[in-house]
């Protein structure tokens, strides 16, 4: 057993959120285990350790799960599981937005692109994070998208999450202009922009941090060191897998 595996009383809640009792060569629990161990470790598929399910078998469920949106329904639920254990209602009401620019490792794959502004090659992680700093919604995009134009699409993840509360959305300078409207007309939220060019020397931001700590959290697994896919859904799952594996040790 590695360190990365699910306890009994983990797989007991993960077990009641995919709600599958179809019967299996390998179990889902297994599966699980190899994608966790892939993305902490940062190994190649075909190098996940033996006592796992051959790696097709991980890799299959990996991607099932993540066009069809298991992952991003496990996170949800998990999420408001968490939200619950920590004394809050399950919907969060406020949101905060940012986005993290990672090199790619992959030659002439689609979706990568440059940010002038980092000087960086590859592609951008959008998320969307409550106070808690639990990731709500993620998608990836090509570097060089402006984060204001990136994000339209962001919020639309997030509004087919379906947090019910959310009122308000914290976002930095950035995220100016048309993003504003789409927000507001489109679903109903408010964006609340804070420049740091209010500020006249650094001093913590209020709530922004804890985008910046989700992100911190993240870089712990080597999967998300580099941008390894090929495709970007597959970036945004590992995002999603990432939230998944850190608030089920909570269980």
């Amino acid at each position: 057993m590695y360190s990365t595996d699910l306890t009994d009383s983990q797989w007991e809640v993960m077990e009641d959120i995919l709600n599958d009792k179809r019967k299996r060569k390998y179990s889902l629990r297994d599966i699980i285990n190899g994608i966790f161990y892939l993305k902490r470790t940062g190994c190649q598929w075909r190098l996940a350790p033996k006592e796992y399910p051959p790696y097709l078998s991980c890799f299959y469920y990996f991607r099932k799960w993540t066009k069809d949106g298991t992952w991003a329904r496990i996170n949800k639920a998990l999420v408001e599981l968490f939200r619950l254990k920590k004394g809050r209602k399950p919907s969060p009401s406020v949101g905060i937005i940012d986005s993290q620019t990672v090199e790619s490792s992959e030659w002439g794959v689609p979706e990568k692109g440059f940010d002038g502004g980092k000087w960086i090659k590859g592609r951008k992680r959008h998320i969307i994070v409550d106070t808690l700093g639990c990731i709500l919604a993620v998608i990836v995009h090509n570097a060089r998208t402006h984060d204001s134009k990136g994000a339209v699409n962001l919020l639309k993840e997030l509004f087919e999450q379906k947090y019910c509360r959310i009122f308000k959305i914290i976002a930095g300078s950035a995220y100016r202009g048309i993003l504003i409207t789409i927000a507001a007309v489109c679903h109903g939220w408010m964006i609340e922009i804070f420049s740091i060019s209010n500020v006249s020397k650094f001093r913590v931001i209020p709530q922004r941090w804890k985008v910046e700590r989700t992100f911190g959290w993240c870089n712990w697994d080597r999967r998300l060191s580099k941008d390894y896919e090929c495709e970007t859904d597959s970036a945004a799952a590992f995002v999603y897998i990432s939230n998944i594996h850190r608030l089920i040790k909570n269980f």
